[in-house]
């Protein structure tokens, strides 16, 4: 196996798992200030 390969595809994996994690942070600081809002309306 070429190691600059295995390299890419990890940090491409690594990338990928960012993605995910900063998009579901995302979401539930969204929930979290929608329930806030509900509760003020």
């Amino acid at each position: 196996m070429n190691s600059k390969k295995i390299k890419k595809d990890l940090t491409t994996e690594i990338k990928e798992k960012l993605k995910k994690t900063k998009f579901d942070v995302l979401t539930n600081e969204n929930d979290f200030l929608v329930k806030n809002l509900k509760k003020a309306g």
